[in-house]
């Protein structure tokens, strides 16, 4: 998914609200916006690549110039433990349910999760509101449900390559993995990012939710939002290769999945809420919908 005018302006208020994050110093906060908007008006490119390496650029310009290399730390630990207290509500909902309906109300479970996002335009969640939002989100349905197509790859597979988003909402991953691996003889890897990028899920989130208890975690190679194959490690590569069906959590993977997906070759199931407008469009579907959508499909079959 290439980006989108409306990805400028986006990118420019990006900048503004992570330097805030990362510092109080105006002088630093205004030095960032300026060096964004120098970027934004010589880079003749910013519409053929995606907008998730629009987002990475900015994030690492605001380390560069603020010295602080994880600005999100705070509320990634935070987005941690209140989503791991929720953990019980899931379970509670899911054993209500017979299989079929109580494998999407996990996978919903798991969509919900990406609502917990600090840096997209129109989308505002905060801490004091994160449980009730979420909780709210359970009763919600998804606009596009390709499970059913989800629970036969699953059925054929061996091996899930799981792509993690954000911090927080990998305790709703942790329990669909769990589903997964319990009802499906497959192994599970979780990717997670090698160092700091928005309030993407790192090896620190990761144990802080025990996600090591369900799956093998692994990391990228990379601190880029979304998949940049060009910067992952070549142990990441041949998981990636060797992987039956990936399962991508968050528009940063689908903004740059989209770009490859005959190349990998493999089922891809993207799971998401469409927060931002712009991904919204692409699916078809309005923005704040829960998104399961299977791409590749036959290639399981």
């Amino acid at each position: 998914m290439k980006g989108h005018l409306l990805c400028i302006p986006c990118s420019l208020r990006t900048a503004y609200d992570i330097a805030a994050k990362a510092t109080d110093d105006e002088k630093l906060q205004k030095k960032v916006i300026i060096e964004t908007l120098k970027w934004l008006g010589e880079d003749n490119n910013l519409m053929s690549v995606t907008p998730a390496m629009l987002h990475t650029h900015v994030f690492r310009l605001v380390q560069k110039i603020t010295g602080n290399n994880d600005p999100f730390a705070h509320l990634k630990r935070e987005s941690n433990r209140i989503a791991i207290n929720l953990i019980p509500v899931l379970k509670s909902e899911f054993k209500k349910r017979d299989f079929s309906d109580a494998f999407k109300f996990a996978a919903l479970g798991a969509i919900c999760g990406n609502s917990i996002d600090f840096e997209v335009e129109g989308h505002q969640i905060s801490l004091e509101d994160l449980g009730k939002s979420l909780l709210g989100c359970l009763n919600s349905d998804l606009a596009l449900d390709d499970t059913p197509k989800l629970v036969r790859i699953l059925s054929k597979a061996k091996s899930v390559l799981y792509l993690l988003d954000n911090a927080g909402e990998i305790a709703f991953d942790k329990f669909f993995i769990k589903v997964i691996s319990e009802n499906y003889p497959v192994k599970v890897l979780a990717a997670v990012k090698s160092g700091p990028i928005l309030n993407d899920a790192t090896m620190e989130d990761a144990l802080q939710v025990r996600l090591d208890e369900v799956a093998e975690v692994i990391a990228t190679g990379s601190d880029s939002i979304g998949l940049n194959m060009d910067e992952c490690s070549e142990d990441f590569m041949k998981r990636l290769k060797e992987a039956d069906i990936i399962i991508a959590k968050g528009q940063g993977y689908y903004e740059s999945l989209t770009e490859i997906e005959d190349a990998l070759q493999k089922p891809i199931a993207y799971m998401l809420r469409a927060k931002c407008l712009v991904v919204a469009k692409s699916l078809n579907v309005r923005q704040g919908s829960n998104v399961v959508k299977i791409v590749n499909y036959d290639y399981l079959e």
